[in-house]
């Protein structure tokens, strides 16, 4: 059963630096986000696709702010551009006290067009 999330009101990121659009709760472990390319996104639209699944895994495990502390094989596999929409799962896979990994992927059109693994820490407390 999914359940519509709120946490996206909180996040410290704000425009130009918000990818995240929208976001549900699949389960414990996976959201389900969206994130629209813009030709106003500021930094390279890989890095907001990335930016926005971290984002999302934040309001997975966060309680407070943290911060992104790692990418390891993320790949953009199509070009993404301006008006794209992307639809990101996002997968909890390990918790190490207040430090997280995380698996993404983000399709368009049902077209994978980035995936990998990145890692978040808390700032203070994480959620349980």
């Amino acid at each position: 059963r999914s359940e519509v999330v709120n946490w996206l009101a909180h996040l410290p990121h704000q425009i130009p630096f918000r990818a995240a659009t929208a976001v549900r709760r699949i389960d414990e472990t996976t959201v389900e986000g969206i994130y629209v390319c813009t030709a106003n996104d500021v930094l390279p639209i890989g890095v907001m696709a990335v930016e926005a699944m971290a984002q999302f895994a934040g309001g997975l495990v966060l309680e407070s702010q943290g911060f992104l502390t790692g990418i390891h094989r993320c790949e953009v596999l199509r070009e993404i551009v301006p008006g794209d929409v992307m639809v990101c799962v996002v997968t909890l896979e390990a918790a190490f006290g207040g430090t997280f990994r995380f698996s993404g992927t983000g399709q368009i059109d049902g077209v994978d067009a980035v995936k990998g693994r990145f890692y978040l820490a808390s700032n203070e407390h994480a959620k349980t």
